[in-house]
């Protein structure tokens, strides 16, 4: 995330003109952009990052389910219904 919001900043000081920014090549600009894909697509697979991201939501869900299937049911109320 960090390298998007990197590459953002430097592309916006390129094209707004900014002194140092604006005289640099382009491929300059576009690198944090190649290493957010390289993270995103090769580092975080290989260290398995994504697959712990998913087994934590799986288990947060899980716990939510268990959590609404042990609840007990509202009481039905007699008379009037708004109140």
């Amino acid at each position: 995330m960090i390298f998007i919001l990197l590459g953002i900043l430097l592309l916006t000081m390129k094209l707004g003109g900014v002194h140092p920014v604006s005289n640099w090549e382009w491929f300059s600009i576009a690198l944090p952009f190649l290493m957010a894909i390289c993270w995103f697509e090769l580092f975080e697979p290989w260290l398995g990052l994504d697959v712990r991201r998913q087994q934590f939501r799986k288990r947060q869900l899980e716990a939510r389910i268990r959590h609404f299937q042990n609840k007990k049911p509202r009481r039905q109320r007699r008379g009037f219904p708004f109140r």
